[in-house]
C-alpha cells in the first residue's frame, strides 16, 4: 500500500520534469523507458555516452538517469561534460559496479543517487523521490533569491518548521539521513525515526553508523524535505537494539552540501613543501587536501605570504621502503585565506589551480585515503 502511494506521489511530481535516460542495453532500455514514460513529461533516450551529452545539450532535461558503461563515451567522461554545462543538473547512475571506488569517483563529480543492477523499482522510486525534491527545494530558493511571492503556508514546510517534516517522515515511516565524519569521510547511513519526544529524536540505525555517532558525541540529520539540516547531540544509545537518543541543537546551511570536493586527512607519511623562487623547500604541515584545496598550517613567523599571493607547492604522497618519494605532485596554488592560531601558527586554505593531471592524481589519491580510513574507522570501532 505504501508503495502505491508512492507511485502515486512521484507520479504527481514527475509529471513537471523532463529525463534524459542513457543506456547502451537495449532489453534494459525498453524495460525502463516504459516506467519512465508514465512518469515524466518528456523522456530523451540516448544509447551511449556521446549520445546522450547531444541530447542533454539540444533539450537541456531537469534528470539525467545514466548507465556508467557504454560505448563511445563512458557515463562517467558524459555526466563530466554536463556538469560543465549546467553544475546543478541531478544526475543518478544505473550501475552493476557496486565498488566503493566507483562510487566514490561517481559522487565526486556531482551525482546525485545511485541504482544499482539489477533495477529494483522501490528502489527507483524512492530514488526518483528524492532526487526531484530535491529539484523542487532549489527552485524555492531561485524563486526566493528573485523576490518573488512565496506562498506563505510553503514557506513554513521549508523554513521554519522542521519539527512537521520529521513528524511527516515518522507516520510515513519514511528513513532520514544520518550524517558523520572521520577524518575528513563522511560516514552516511540512513536510519528510521522510532519516537520524537519535544526536542528527542529516537532512530534506529546501522551499528557503524552508532558507532560514528559515539565518536562524534552526536550526528546531523538531512533530509531533501528540509531545507536545512538538523545538527543534533548525542543523548543515549542502545548498541543491542540499534537505537539512538539524539537532542536537537540548531538548524544550518552545512557547507558539505555545496562542496564537490571530498576533503580528507592524509596519511602521516605525506609531505608538503612550500617551493621558493630560489628552490628552496619550506616544509609544512598538511593538514587536509581535497583535488580543489589544501589546508595547511605553518608558523606565523615562517609565512611570509598573503592572501592572494601564489604559491608552488610540492606534496610527497608516497614513499619507498628506503624512504625515497615514490610518488609526488607539484601544484601552483593561490592563498584564499590565512586564519591565526593561538599558538602562532597560521591555517592556510590554498586553491588548487586547474589542471587535468593534478586532478587525476589528487583524485586517485583521495579514493584510496578514503578506502584507508574507512577500514581504520571499522578496524578502531569494530569491538566497541
Amino acid at each position: 500500500m505504501e508503495n502505491v502511494e508512492h507511485v502515486v506521489k512521484l507520479k504527481e511530481i514527475a509529471s513537471e520534469y523532463t529525463i534524459l535516460f542513457v543506456e547502451d542495453s537495449k532489453a534494459l532500455q525498453k524495460q525502463i523507458l516504459i516506467f519512465l514514460k508514465k512518469l515524466f513529461k518528456e523522456v530523451y533516450v540516448g544509447s551511449d555516452g556521446l549520445e546522450g551529452l547531444e541530447l542533454y545539450k539540444k533539450h537541456k532535461p531537469d534528470l539525467v538517469l545514466t548507465d556508467l558503461t557504454m560505448p563511445n563515451m563512458n557515463g562517467h567522461d558524459m555526466i563530466r561534460n554536463i556538469k560543465k554545462i549546467n553544475p546543478d543538473v541531478e544526475i543518478v547512475i544505473l550501475s552493476a559496479h557496486s565498488d566503493s571506488e566507483t562510487l566514490m569517483k561517481s559522487f565526486h563529480i556531482g551525482v546525485s543517487d545511485f541504482i544499482a543492477k539489477p533495477v529494483n523499482a522501490t528502489k527507483m522510486i524512492t530514488v526518483f523521490l528524492k532526487v526531484l525534491s530535491n529539484i523542487k527545494r532549489k527552485e524555492f530558493q531561485l524563486v526566493e533569491l528573485a523576490g518573488r511571492e512565496i506562498v506563505e503556508e510553503s514557506e513554513n514546510k521549508v523554513d521554519e518548521d522542521d519539527s512537521e517534516i520529521l513528524s511527516f517522515l515518522l507516520e510515513n515511516e519514511m528513513k532520514i539521513d544520518i550524517v558523520n565524519h572521520y577524518k575528513g569521510v563522511p560516514l552516511i547511513n540512513s536510519g528510521n525515526i522510532i519516537t520524537i519526544i519535544d526536542d528527542e529524536i529516537t532512530l534506529r540505525t546501522t551499528h557503524i553508523q552508532l558507532l560514528a555517532i559515539k565518536e562524534e558525541k552526536g550526528a546531523i540529520l538531512d533530509s531533501n524535505l528540509i531545507n536545512e539540516d538538523i545538527k543534533c547531540s548525542l543523548v543515549s544509545m542502545n548498541l543491542d537494539e540499534y537505537l539512538v537518543v539524539l537532542k536537537k541543537e540548531k538548524l544550518f546551511v552545512p557547507e558539505y552540501k555545496d562542496r564537490t570536493a571530498v576533503v580528507v586527512e592524509p596519511d602521516k607519511t605525506a609531505k608538503c613543501f612550500i617551493l621558493s623562487d630560489k628552490k628552496l623547500r619550506q616544509e609544512v604541515k598538511l593538514s587536509e587536501v581535497s583535488f580543489k584545496e589544501l589546508f595547511i598550517n605553518v608558523d606565523e613567523d615562517k609565512f611570509a605570504y598573503k592572501k592572494h599571493d601564489i604559491l608552488y607547492i610540492l606534496i610527497v604522497l608516497s614513499h619507498d621502503e628506503n624512504n625515497m618519494p615514490l610518488e609526488y605532485i607539484k601544484l601552483e596554488s593561490r592563498v584564499y585565506k590565512i586564519n591565526k592560531k593561538e599558538n602562532s601558527s597560521l591555517d592556510v586554505i590554498l586553491l588548487i589551480k586547474e589542471s587535468d593531471e593534478v586532478e587525476n592524481t589528487l583524485r586517485k589519491y583521495i579514493y584510496k585515503r578514503e578506502s584507508e580510513l574507512i577500514k581504520e574507522f571499522k578496524t578502531k570501532f569494530q569491538y566497541s
